[in-house]
């Protein structure tokens, strides 16, 4: 039985503004600053998450990368 998720409402600006740390952690070269937008977007995500919700670093770089594509 497949797992029923709850979909999530993110404002307008929120998802704006991830568009432009997902652009800011491509254009990145050093991997401290890198890391560093992806955990700024980790708590940003987490605001409008459900309270309880995981969600890791790495499941923000992925998301990153698989997105890179669409931009």
């Amino acid at each position: 039985m497949p797992i029923a998720r709850k979909s999530i409402d993110i404002p307008a600006e929120v998802a704006h503004r991830f568009v432009a740390d997902m652009q800011a952690y491509h254009a990145e070269q050093d991997i401290i600053a890198r890391d560093r937008i992806a955990v700024g977007t980790r708590h940003m995500l987490l605001d409008h998450m459900p309270a309880g919700t995981k969600l890791r670093l790495s499941e923000v770089k992925a998301l990153f990368d698989q997105m890179r594509s669409i931009s």
